[in-house]
């Protein structure tokens, strides 16, 4: 609290710079612009935690005198603040002892003088509950501020948390109204209250962050509407704004226990998976939950402290009949604009083209909207909208929220057969067997030339030729290609990636598996995430082989290989995961519970890997897919005409995605701040290897609460 006030006063004198000069010191206590504090009854009142006399003074539009003190002294309560023959006390709430600092010694002298000792104190700064009185309340008060509790505001200067039920204009007792976690599952069947009559969200600069509010009725309703209002600061002048979503049921399987391996292990339900949007009224089922994903999304121009908004629930008339409050907390520093984990999400035109029976097309558009949505969650789609070629293309290659970009997409699977040679030439090959090469290979040359131009768009460009080479004519391409690649470009430099689904061999005399054939060729390495496994050294039920024994006895772990022997300088790591592998690894099914999709990036920090490949984000987006296993691999949109809707339709699984995303760069900034070792003590709370990791969404809430506060702290010195 200290340093954010810091802050806020550092900013309140520079915005009142140009007042200052011109003031008149006859003025009196006259505030500047923009400070939060206030001058009545004889007090500056409004002061949240220790403060030194300059950052006290830059609150003021003319110069103030404090008590005579230097500007790097610390402010006591009831120094006296004098300007133009107007004086007021300063108020530090909880420094009773009058030393500048708020401490376990201020508790010593309040007690005492409750008890009666003749002691000098401030029982102004003491009455930390501003009921007018010094109390033992105000004692336990200043204790569980010491204890760094949360939701405590000494003098109650700060808006705080309060886990209150409201009562609305209209209350209706049929409905019952409660909150949770955004990455808690909960089947339409559980209607057993959490508990929490409101939520508090916790999100810096530039993020959304979310949670879930459930409504349970005991008799069928209908008409229902919910609204959210703009979350307002505490001190006034700025919103943030929210945004509903309501969730929809299907019947599926959920496992609760994902590191147990046991597949028999499942609870099957009505989950919730599409998140709709909140545009029309909705239906209450008797004895039955309705959830709703809440997001409230800051921008960078936030100011840091509390927010509060809102939420209403409306009958078919418009009367209010259920209410809470939310809050929304918005730590002191800013989110990048560039994630600090690449990805490569598939995100296919054809599909979507194909579904809506757009035969010719729309030159784009369409595509380019989904593409914008995906960016609002994070991902980045392998592929822009239009061919590089196309002047229209370098708006999203400068875009700072695209990390990557497949270049020439139609140069992957197996197309490449046609030059190079005998091979299973597959069905993409036999459709462009008589491909123009001359005309292939020019177009090749002129798109390098115009991505190599620009050093963001070169690092940003990738090339997949094949998807999870298998066996010996698989390897050979990848060289052909190669070969073919740097034949046509020369100096020129391109990232070629490949994914890997396992490591097998290409010759048994002498042993070279598939990494080490590769590795001339290879500037981003992806392999599934199993890779990163010590599957030789732990006897962990579910655990999956990546690579074969004969390849760990000579080079070891793939994790250290990578590092010591296979990547070269500028070389990337890079991770996949696809409908392997399953349990009990982290994954994107929506067979898991929220943080099973979102510790995935919290493992990706761990073992220093880059980004992320994802094959699809619309495969088989018009059905609903109710395996109990591999479910909805790829499918993390829905096809928003299932719903009478127009555009994409989020899944329950990119909210875990989109914040995953989110941590990856806590964890980054917090690195930056403080240094690796002290970000991983709050890493190994969360996950130590690829089959450790904790599934208790407070454990994960907390050590990014750690993180934001280590970010906070660092920046403050």
């Amino acid at each position: 609290m200290k340093k954010l006030l810091t802050l806020v006063l550092t900013g309140a004198m520079l915005l009142s710079c140009a007042v200052s000069v011109f003031a008149d010191d006859a003025a009196g206590l006259v505030l500047a612009e923009g400070s939060h504090l206030k001058v009545e009854n004889g007090i500056v009142d409004m002061i949240d935690g220790a403060i030194t006399v300059g950052e006290l003074k830059a609150n003021f539009a003319g110069a103030v005198d404090v008590a005579g003190k230097a500007d790097d002294a610390a402010v006591c309560a009831d120094d006296v603040v004098t300007a133009g023959g107007e004086s007021a006390k300063a108020i530090i709430w909880g420094d009773a002892s009058k030393d500048g600092k708020i401490t376990l010694t201020d508790a010593t002298r309040m007690l005492q003088s409750i008890a009666k000792w003749s002691v000098d104190i401030s029982a102004t700064a003491g009455d930390v509950d501003r009921n007018d009185k010094l109390t033992l309340a105000d004692v336990s008060k200043l204790l569980q501020k010491l204890a760094k509790w949360d939701n405590i505001s000494l003098g109650n200067v700060r808006m705080v948390f309060e886990n209150k039920k409201l009562t609305a204009e209209a209350e209706d007792a049929d409905i019952d109204l409660y909150f949770g976690s955004s990455m808690v599952k909960l089947a339409n069947s559980n209607t057993k209250n959490t508990g929490m009559n409101s939520y508090k969200m916790k999100l810096a600069k530039n993020e959304v962050e979310s949670c879930q509010f459930y409504l349970v009725s005991n008799v069928d309703k209908e008409g229902i509407t919910a609204e959210i209002s703009p979350f307002e600061y505490e001190f006034g002048g700025h919103t943030l704004e929210g945004e509903l979503l309501r969730e929809y049921y299907y019947h599926e399987a959920l496992f609760n226990d994902l590191r147990s391996a046991d597949h028999t292990n499942h609870v099957e339900d009505y989950f919730p998976e599409p998140l709709l949007p909140n545009d029309v009224d909705f239906e209450l089922a008797a004895g039955k939950a309705q959830g709703f994903m809440m997001n409230v999304r800051s921008d960078e121009d936030a100011p840091a402290g509390m927010y509060k908004a809102t939420l209403s629930i409306k009958d078919s008339d418009g009367k209010v009949i259920k209410a809470a409050a939310v809050y929304a907390y918005v730590w002191d520093f800013t989110l990048p604009e560039t994630p600090y984990s690449a990805s490569a999400f598939g995100l296919d035109a054809r599909t979507i083209y194909g579904t809506l029976k757009m035969y010719d097309g729309d030159d784009m558009k369409t595509y380019s909207d989904y593409y914008e949505f995906l960016l609002d969650y994070k991902i980045t789609p392998s592929e822009i909208p239009y061919d590089i070629l196309d002047d229209r293309s370098d708006e999203y290659m400068n875009d700072p929220r695209v990390t990557s970009f497949r270049t020439m997409p139609e140069l992957g699977g197996y197309a490449y057969t046609d030059f190079f040679g005998e091979g299973n030439i597959g069905a993409v090959g036999e459709i462009n067997k008589n491909w123009d090469v001359e005309a292939t290979e020019k177009k090749l040359v002129d798109t390098m030339a115009k991505v190599s131009s620009n050093p963001l768009w070169a690092y940003k460009s990738y090339f997949t030729i094949m998807d999870e080479p298998w066996d010996i004519d698989g390897y050979n391409r990848i060289k052909n290609v190669d070969d073919w690649m740097k034949g046509l470009l020369g100096d020129t430099d391109f990232n070629l990636m490949l994914c890997m689904a396992g490591n097998g061999v290409y010759s048994d005399a002498p042993f070279v598996d598939l990494c080490e054939f590769v590795k001339p060729y290879l500037d981003i390495w992806c392999p599934q995430s199993h890779a990163y496994t010590d599957y030789f050294n732990i006897a962990t039920p579910g655990k999956q082989q990546w690579q074969i024994r004969q390849s760990y006895r000579i080079h070891g772990l793939y994790k250290d290989r990578l590092v010591n022997d296979l990547m070269d300088e500028g070389d990337r790591a890079w991770w996949y995961v696809c409908c392997s592998p399953e349990f009990p690894y982290p994954n994107y099914f929506k067979s898991y519970q929220g943080i099973g999709n979102r510790v995935l990036l919290w493992q990706q920090y761990m073992f220093d890997i880059e980004g992320i490949l994802y094959w699809s984000t619309n495969a088989d987006w018009d059905k609903i897919n109710k395996r109990e296993s591999e479910a909805s691999d790829g499918q993390l949109l829905y096809w928003g005409e299932l719903y009478g809707l127009k555009g994409p339709v989020a899944s329950f699984r990119l909210t875990q995605i989109r914040d995953s995303f989110d941590d990856f760069d806590y964890l980054k900034m917090a690195e930056e701040a403080a240094g690796r070792e002290a970000v991983d003590k709050i890493l190994s709370t969360v996950t130590t290897a690829s089959l450790e990791f904790t599934e208790d969404p407070n454990v994960m809430e907390a050590a990014r609460d750690a993180l934001a506060e280590l970010i906070i702290d660092e920046q403050g010195k």
